[in-house]
């Protein structure tokens, strides 16, 4: 399961989901929110909150995320999550290999404010090519 956070705006958008990215959530709700907000952002800033976390499954959309041609105009993504994924990315250091170019950032649940505030840091809002 992914949703949009109410928090997101602009070209930092924030995402909630449980550990595993299904193919209908990557086709459904993230590609198409990140492409909106590149509509008007040159580039975009993402927050992956991680809720209800008992284990990694990333599947084959996780994959199609890291490979989407998209990934060129993301440069920070704050992953949010318990100590549990905190475990589990100590664990799993390829889980973010593959998006070159992009600051990933950890960030403990309590946090969640700073994360924000890193992903919004430095913003200048300049027009999309076209």
């Amino acid at each position: 399961m992914l949703d949009r956070m109410k928090e997101s705006s602009g070209s930092v958008l924030g995402f909630r989901f449980d550990g595993k990215l299904s193919e209908s959530d990557y086709a459904t709700v993230l590609i198409p929110e990140l492409e909106r907000a590149m509509k008007d952002h040159q580039n975009v800033r993402i927050l992956l909150k991680i809720e209800g976390f008992r284990s990694w499954r990333p599947g084959e959309a996780w994959e199609a995320f890291k490979q989407w041609p998209g990934m060129e105009r993301v440069d920070r993504i704050a992953v949010v999550g318990g100590e549990r994924w905190r475990e589990w990315m100590n664990h799993l250091p390829g889980l973010f290999v593959g998006f070159s170019g992009v600051d990933v950032r950890y960030f403990p649940e309590n946090r969640l404010r700073d994360a924000w505030g890193w992903l919004r840091e430095g913003l200048v809002v300049l027009p999309v090519p076209e």
